[in-house]
């Protein structure tokens, strides 16, 4: 596992690489306070991250979108995660609260579809207490054969049975790396392992 996240952490030591808007967006919902200023930090992330392609409906919206679902994270302060704080078990239902609350908002206010990698994107660049639910990701659980595939409970009970399994490992490398939390290093991992997967492929 620990390879896995040097290789990813690598681009991310890059100035102005796209991996580093985890780290803006994060940072900004855990130091700043200004609802539009966090909507445009969570907009910008988004991008980053492939969530205003042609197809989605983001594209036809502007920042503002998001100052409601701002709203809406900052009622889950206590899943906000980060080395001396970490979610578990017993949070899945607060989790599967707030997924349902972004998923509503977005779909009953916007029309745009709340699909699992928009929403589990969201959660992980403000809160941190779950990964990305992409396409790299999914392949990289597919490949080393576990069943966290969606933010069903089942699959949420199943990757936190993974993240305890593996807290050991996982805590020695966020020694390294303070600054992410256990779910993020969960998401490096696993994409990172999706993407070299796909490049082989190519």
């Amino acid at each position: 596992m620990k390879n896995k996240v040097k290789i990813y952490l690598q681009q991310s030591i890059k100035p102005n690489h796209r991996y580093n808007s985890w780290n803006h967006c994060f940072e900004a919902f855990g130091t700043l306070k200004d609802e539009k200023l966090l909507s445009l930090h969570l907009g910008f992330y988004l991008a980053s991250w492939g969530m205003y392609r042609g197809s989605g409906k983001l594209l036809e919206r502007d920042y503002l979108v998001h100052v409601e679902a701002v709203k809406i994270i900052k009622n889950y302060r206590a899943l906000r995660c980060n080395s001396k704080h970490e979610v578990c078990l017993r949070d899945i239902d607060s989790i599967r609260q707030l997924i349902n609350e972004l998923s509503d908002y977005y779909k009953n206010k916007h029309g745009v579809t709340p699909t699992d990698t928009l929403v589990s994107k969201i959660i992980l660049g403000t809160l941190g207490c779950l990964p990305a639910f992409d396409r790299f990701f999914i392949d990289g659980v597919k490949e080393q054969s576990y069943d966290f595939k969606s933010l069903k409970e089942k699959s949420l009970v199943s990757l936190f049975d993974f993240t305890n399994e593996n807290k050991d490992e996982l805590t020695a490398i966020q020694k390294l790396h303070p600054q992410y939390p256990l779910m993020k290093l969960v998401d490096m991992y696993f994409w990172q392992i999706g993407f070299e997967k796909d490049a082989k492929k190519k």
